[in-house]
């Protein structure tokens, strides 16, 4: 079945969709009083040699974890089923899909409380944290 590409999907680098997302989640989070640093990146994306995996691997990180997770929970009321643990969005760029470890972790996390979604663009991004920090 052929996927269609949803409107406002991000069109460029993931390394620009990345940048550009977590600084708005960041600025919507603060409108909530949640501090910059609850709200971060995890790292486990990118090239990489067979060596540095194998020392992250050693080291205890999990492939899947999704791109930006928000460490403040219960603060939004559209989406407080629950009260909810945090927020987590997985970025895609056209034509990606999330991959079987990534769906994984989002079911783990989804389990333990958090919100969890996939991103195409920009503007989903902002309608995610919007309706998370109830804004």
């Amino acid at each position: 079945m052929r996927r269609t590409k949803p409107a406002g999907a991000w069109v460029g680098r993931e390394s620009d969709f990345q940048k550009q997302a977590i600084k708005l989640v960041r600025m919507i989070a603060a409108t909530a009083g949640v501090p910059p640093e609850a709200v971060m990146h995890v790292p486990n994306g990118g090239q990489r040699s067979a060596r540095a995996g194998a020392y992250l691997k050693a080291e205890g990180a999990v492939p899947g974890y999704p791109d930006i997770m928000v460490f403040a929970g219960g603060v939004g009321k559209a989406m407080r089923d629950n009260d909810p643990v945090g927020l987590a969005v997985e970025l895609k760029i056209w034509s990606g899909k999330p991959s079987p470890e990534q769906l994984s972790i989002h079911a783990i996390l989804k389990d333990a409380g958090w919100h969890v979604f996939v991103a195409y663009g920009i503007d989903e991004v902002g309608a995610i944290a919007k309706a998370y920090f109830g804004k």
